[in-house]
């Protein structure tokens, strides 16, 4: 009756069978057991791209015909630290609106010059709705390269959102700075706290009427809460100066912003107050439209519109755009954890790729490390760190790895390569690089935390590793991790018919001799009573067919000398 495979036999089996598919003997012979080992890298590695393509495409549905587009709405998260806020600046903001003219200026919006070419215009739209955090961001960010790329004319934000993280909140407010094109939001309801902020960072600010506010942008806690006198003098101080940088042409803008953040400053055009102090500034899309001075400038908003097809429409024509919509999807959510544990993620599937080089054939550690390592790939991609230039270098590096282990055994060139290639890949995909970017652009600053991660993934690996060669040795397991019987191969001492014989898992002792079946380049194989093993050379390196004595175990394999000299 046939024994049941041990864990991590069933790879190693299914690899012989493979293996024996692909020749006409009975003897399998290792170049076949070899090619099946590259066939299972590649299935993993196929496996992945397409993984990384899949999480990056539920975001970025095929472009539309203007006019035919339906803008999905994903149901409103409120942000906890900024709810309370809102609501009490509306309360206390409304003297000051009562005092605006209740007359809607859209017909005097300014609009963009049309354009003259005859092509439609790209305009990408991104949704900027719920609680400002990390999926946010990494959808805009995704969104405005991919637009750059395309070489697209405008990007809108459709916002709906109560405020979030700050921090956050300052990633989306540099990221729509480095768009060359024009950029508008569009108040699709609410853009209060920090969605006031990335607003203002937009070139123009369109409302739905009826019921869109916008405002209320004092800084709280993360519970909602007043935070210290000193520390909001300084966020204010810092918040003020930095819209005024990014709102350079705008007469009212940064006082509109200041008026919606520090209930001290009091917003007056000429005589009339928009906002006494002692309150937070929140407008109405109507409001936020009426103009003042002279010459008469609107407040704030550009306008007016019902929806972002017809807002687009006004600006290029009826038919005179296409639009490309992104929607907010579960792997934004997913690469928010991902990029948060990348570091321990990445540590782990090094270690186990060490173990997998240790150990014979190829097996359920390393499907396990490569599938750890796409994953922290695929959750940078979706980020919007990095493209598909990250993951064509991984592949270089895993390619000239196992040309290492494989083919040029012990040349020490392909792995030194593989080795660059793969550390380097993982930098770049950590590193925020933009379109038309040169590496000679990147800082430091960007590339700290990259190289902090990667730090940190080799000390969790090298860690891993120096324990498991203190402690595995001592266990039944490692027996199997040298031993290779399980493994059918063509041997030169039994040369014809049959497999390789099923030994024990006992390990030979010293002064034990048997044969090599593989050039020791130091690694290799050698056979002992009919027994496979993996061994290593102590000394220089052993030809195939030469006798061999052991003289002790080391790192996952027997330690042998050639017993010919």
């Amino acid at each position: 009756m046939p024994r049941r495979l041990r864990k991590g036999e069933a790879c190693h089996a299914l690899l012989a069978i493979w293996a024996r598919q692909a020749q006409n003997e009975g003897v399998v012979k290792a170049p076949a057991y070899r090619r099946a080992k590259l066939a299972v890298l590649i299935w993993i590695l196929a496996g992945g791209m397409i993984l990384t393509r899949g999480l990056g495409a539920t975001s970025e549905p095929p472009a539309t015909d203007a006019g035919s587009a339906e803008n999905p709405k994903p149901d409103t998260v409120a942000a906890s630290a900024d709810s309370g806020a809102a609501s009490d600046s509306e309360k206390m903001s409304a003297p000051a609106a009562n005092t605006l003219d209740e007359t809607t200026a859209d017909d005097q919006a300014p609009l963009p010059a049309k354009r003259n070419s005859s092509s439609p215009a790209t305009v990408y739209v991104v949704p900027i709705q719920g609680e400002i955090s990390a999926p946010q961001l990494y959808i805009l960010r995704r969104a405005l390269k991919s637009a750059i790329e395309s070489h697209a004319d405008a990007v809108v934000l459709d916002m709906d959102t109560l405020g979030g993280e700050m921090s956050v909140m300052l990633d989306m407010m540099d990221a729509l700075a480095k768009f060359p094109g024009h950029t508008y939001t569009y108040v699709n309801d609410k853009a209060l706290s920090a969605g006031s902020f990335i607003a203002s960072a937009t070139n123009e600010i369109y409302f739905k009427p009826g019921s869109s506010t916008i405002g209320a942008a004092a800084a709280v806690n993360s519970e909602g809460t007043d935070i210290d006198s000193t520390m909001k003098l300084k966020i204010n101080s810092f918040m003020e100066a930095k819209v005024r940088g990014l709102t350079a042409g705008k007469r009212y803008r940064a006082d509109v912003q200041r008026a919606m953040m520090d209930a001290d400053f009091e917003f007056k055009v000429g005589d009339e107050v928009i906002k006494p102090k002692g309150a937070l500034l929140t407008l109405t899309g109507e409001e936020a439209c009426k103009t003042y001075g002279k010459p008469p400038e609107k407040l704030l908003g550009a306008g007016l519109a019902p929806d972002i097809d017809t807002l687009l429409a006004k600006i290029y024509g009826p038919g005179g755009f296409v639009l490309q919509e992104f929607s907010l999807s579960w792997s934004e959510q997913l690469a928010k954890w991902i990029n948060a544990v990348a570091p321990i993620l990445m540590g782990a599937g090094i270690l186990l790729l060490l173990l997998e080089f240790k150990a014979p054939g190829f097996g359920l550690p390393g499907i396990a490390g490569i599938c750890l390592l796409v994953i922290v790939l695929a959750g940078q991609y979706v980020a919007g760190l990095s493209g598909y230039e990250p993951a064509v270098l991984f592949v270089l590096g895993l390619v000239c790895l196992v040309l290492e282990l494989f083919v040029f055994t012990g040349s020490a060139l392909c792995g030194v390569l593989g080795i660059l290639c793969f550390f380097a890949s993982f930098v770049w995909a950590m590193t925020d690089v933009w379109p038309g970017q040169s590496f000679g652009g990147v800082t430091a600053e960007a590339l700290a935390q990259p190289m902090l991660n990667l730090a940190i993934a080799l000390l969790i690996a090298w860690v891993g590793f120096a324990l498991a060669l203190r402690f595995l040795p001592k266990t039944s397991f490692y027996g199997r991790l040298v031993n290779l019987t399980a493994v059918p191969r063509d041997s030169v001492v039994a040369t014809s018919g049959g497999a390789a014989a099923t030994g024990a898992i006992t390990l030979p002792d010293p002064g034990v001799r048997g044969v090599a079946v593989t050039d020791l380049r130091p690694l290799g194989e050698i056979e002992i009573a009919g027994g496979r093993f993996q061994a290593r050379a102590v000394h220089g390196q052993i030809n195939r067919g030469a006798a061999v004595e052991v003289v002790g175990r080391k790192d996952f394999a027997l330690a042998v000398k050639n017993a010919e000299n």
